[in-house]
């Protein structure tokens, strides 16, 4: 399973170009290299699986993370063309799409634990739930039923809009957060 990434919540044109390539590299470009070097083992020995780990953020643009959600587009669109195209090989892959579970980056982002709009899933939870799907030869699986539920009833521009505002509170916080910090004297 890889789960590379990084980023952080804020307007893209706020961003430093350099500091937005690395982070293409890490979301995007380290799961071509991944895919393609564990691919080719795994087709020679005709049999291997690869869980990628893209975020539900790449199934439509984020507001305030349109460069993290377009990385991670990449992500799925690799990984869900690769479930096929390897299929015949003997190598299993998946793209896990996690919405809301409780790692770290809830707090890294600056996001609310009480805003948002589901309690966070647990992180072994969606593990093993992925796991089982993988287990299943699904191309994609997103942890938790009412996460999997909200994608497919809530209208995709309503989701963006909502994303975007909780994304946009987030980075105020953060923002909040560096100045206050800055303005700490040792």
């Amino acid at each position: 399973m890889s789960n590379a990434g990084g980023g952080s919540p804020g307007p893209f044109l706020d961003q430093a170009l350099d500091e937005l390539h690395r982070r293409l590299v890490l979301n995007a470009t380290s799961y071509l290299e991944l895919a393609h070097g564990f691919g080719r083992r795994f087709v020679a020995r005709g049999r291997g699986g690869m869980v990628l780990v893209a975020a539900l953020g790449a199934v439509h643009g984020l507001p305030n993370m349109a460069h993290v959600s377009a990385s991670k587009a990449y992500v799925l669109m690799l990984g869900e063309a690769l479930h096929y195209e390897l299929e015949s090989a003997g190598v299993d892959v998946m793209v896990m799409l996690p919405g809301n579970v409780d790692t770290p980056i809830i707090d890294a982002y600056g996001l609310e634990r009480a805003e948002l709009p589901i309690r966070p899933m647990p992180a072994d939870a969606a593990v093993r739930e992925t796991v089982a799907a993988f287990l299943k030869k699904r191309p994609m699986h997103i942890p938790g039923r009412l996460m999997r539920l909200m994608t497919r009833l809530v209208p995709r521009s309503r989701a963006v809009r909502m994303n975007g505002r909780m994304l946009g509170k987030a980075a105020d916080r953060l923002a909040a957060r560096d100045l206050a910090a800055s303005s700490v004297t040792p």
